[in-house]
């Protein structure tokens, strides 16, 4: 199944595109959030919170719009998440403290919480098992295309002024929200004989489910992101001297990277399967992320840099899809749970790496390095076994043998 037959379907192109405007919508403020909150009076510790922020309010709210988007349908959660991401730009354009600049990172990860299962879950019934593992990589590269051009953008218009940046993403949002309101289309949820929404609503519960090592996963390199982006502009600034407009060029670059990575971890997954992608991408990011300890030039942290997004670019395509698999019915819920696990991470990354780092500067990558290496060995030799005594969902088998026929 190729991705231009996968494009065809019906809906697929306008949740793809939600994801793309939100990526660059949040790209454009990405390289100049540091430096905006260090001008207005935050220590290296609170800039970690303000990261945290987010996630904390993303993982707080997941599970929640999750439920609400199978509920109320996944079109209306989108409506909501779209016009809170522009209303808290706008809110970091007009603020001038540092506390109506956590206010606004609460409204985004709330936001945040809304769109990402919400159109993962469309995409899940959107396509089929046959279509979903691409399916999950285009949703990847739609984000890192965003990611690509935020980052461009965000530097030019930081150039006028900060404000003029964030308007600017504000802008996005709300061609985002006209965007889905005319072409966003709430497909049929698909039928499942094993509805796993019903069966584990709460997050507490997949403690004693083999899916609970899919989400840890997640966790674990949205862990290590987030601990990068609490650290990465004040260590490439006190190491290389590095401005606003290099941590632009630098976030561009992982971008491209992650773009360009999809086809490479598309064809890794489908050759390989998710079980050994999984473990095999975590060693790598893990090992990029080692390697940033040691960055003294542009050529030690551009090479770094590549071997992190590359075991990125392995991980979480197939964490969606196997859970996309393995799971039937209203995924809307799931997906939910799994965003709380990134958000988890997200939430963790940055309060540690903040605290390392105020340590000393190299603890961030070598302690944070040293957890998710321990966790792809985990994951080989107690996981895997468990996780293919999973049997995939009745309907996605359903799927798979018309498609046969």
């Amino acid at each position: 199944m190729s991705f231009k037959d996968i494009l065809a379907t019906p809906g697929v192109i306008a949740t793809l595109f939600t994801l793309f405007m939100v990526a660059f919508g949040f790209g454009v403020i990405l390289p100049i959030l540091p430096f905006y909150a260090l001008a207005h009076g935050a220590k290296p510790a609170e800039l970690g919170m303000l990261t945290a922020t987010f996630a904390a309010m993303s993982l707080l709210f997941s599970p929640l719009m999750g439920k609400l988007a199978d509920r109320w349908g996944r079109k209306r959660i989108l409506l909501i998440g779209t016009a809170g991401f522009a209303f808290g730009y706008l809110l970091f354009a007009a603020t001038n403290s540092l506390e109506m600049a956590f206010v606004g990172r609460a409204i985004e990860g709330i936001s945040a919480a809304a769109i990402f299962p919400a159109c993962l879950s469309l995409l899940a019934d959107f396509t089929t098992e046959a279509q979903r593992s691409r399916a999950m990589n285009m949703v990847s590269m739609a984000f890192s295309l965003g990611l690509i051009m935020g980052p461009a953008f965000g530097g030019l218009a930081a150039g006028i002024s900060v404000q003029a940046a964030f308007l600017l993403s504000a802008v996005m949002a709300a061609i985002n929200f006209l965007c889905v309101w005319r072409f966003v289309q709430e497909p049929p949820a698909k039928p499942s004989g094993r509805d796993i929404v019903a069966q584990e609503a709460g997050l507490l519960s997949h403690l004693a489910s083999p899916l609970l090592f899919l989400f840890m996963g997640t966790f674990m390199v949205a862990f290590m992101f987030g601990g990068l982006d609490a650290t990465l502009a004040l260590f490439t600034s006190e190491r290389m001297g590095f401005g606003s407009a290099q941590i632009g060029l630098l976030f561009t670059y992982i971008g491209v990277l992650v773009l360009l990575m999809q086809f490479a971890g598309d064809y890794l997954i489908s050759k390989y399967g998710e079980l050994v992608s999984i473990p095999a991408g975590l060693a790598l990011s893990g090992s990029g992320f080692l390697l940033l300890a040691f960055t003294h030039d542009w050529l030690t942290i551009l090479i770094p840099i590549a071997i992190f997004i590359s075991g990125n670019a392995l991980v979480f395509p197939s964490v969606n899809s196997l859970i996309s698999k393995k799971v039937g019915g209203k995924r809307g819920g799931v997906m939910g749970l799994v965003s709380s696990f990134q958000s988890s991470g997200q939430l963790v990354g940055p309060l540690v790496g903040g605290a390392l780092y105020g340590i000393d500067h190299r603890y961030p990558f070598l302690a944070m390095a040293a957890v998710i290496l321990s966790y792809a060995l985990f994951f080989v030799l107690f996981a895997r076994p468990k996780l293919k005594g999973v049997p995939d969902s009745k309907s996605d088998a359903g799927e798979a043998m018309a498609a046969v026929h």
